[in-house]
Formats: C-alpha cells, sequence, structure tokens
C-alpha cells in the first residue's frame, strides 16, 4: 500500500493524497478477512472509499486541528485525542463497509 502511495505521489502531490485516501480502510478490510490478500485489500478498499473520500478526509482534517491545538494543553489532551480518533476512524470503516438500506417510508396521516 505505502509503495502505491509513493508512486502516485511521484506523480504529484495531490495525486498522493488521494491515492491515500482511497487506500485508507486497507488494514481494516485485512483485519476483517484474514482469507484475503493484499492487493484484494486494496481493490476492497478502493471500491468502498468510493463517493467517501471527501467525508474521510474532511475527518483527517479534524483530527489534524485537533492535534494542532492539543499543543495549548501542553500535549495532555492527546491522551484523549488519540483514542477518540481510532474509534472515529473504526465507525467511518463500519458505516462504509454495510451501506445503510433506506427504505422508501411514505407518510401516514394520523387522522382520517
Amino acid at each position: 500500500m505505502t509503495l502505491f502511495i509513493i508512486l502516485w505521489a511521484l506523480l504529484l502531490i495531490i495525486p498522493g493524497i488521494i491515492a491515500a485516501l482511497a487506500y485508507s480502510q486497507t488494514f481494516y478490510i485485512l483485519a476483517d478477512n484474514k482469507s484475503i490478500g493484499a492487493m484484494e485489500a486494496i481493490d476492497a478498499s478502493k471500491k468502498m472509499m468510493y463517493g467517501n473520500k471527501e467525508q474521510y478526509f474532511a475527518l483527517i482534517l479534524y483530527f489534524a486541528l485537533l492535534i494542532i491545538l492539543s499543543v495549548f494543553t501542553l500535549g495532555i489532551a492527546l491522551f484523549w485525542i488519540f483514542p477518540y480518533m481510532s474509534v472515529t476512524l473504526a465507525k467511518f470503516y463500519n458505516e462504509v463497509k454495510e451501506p445503510q438500506v433506506h427504505e422508501d417510508l411514505t407518510l401516514i396521516p394520523l387522522h382520517q
């Protein structure tokens, strides 16, 4: 995965960032499915992140801001930020792993 990101980053910085976002769920996929290989996990991550890269990028920016702001607490806030970040990114994986099925609900009037 790192090799692919480096190769994309050689083109320009932006394609490297986009590739890193696309491959970001690879380790979660490998942890979930021990029977698949690395290349299959990378392909599954690319498919999973299609349409979700912007939301993941926003999460990463949010956590980067929190880490920068932890300087004001002399790094003590990092004891709360890192676990919060880990749980949030794992929850993000669960959200994109199983897309929600939205039923077409019709409104039924209460008074007829």
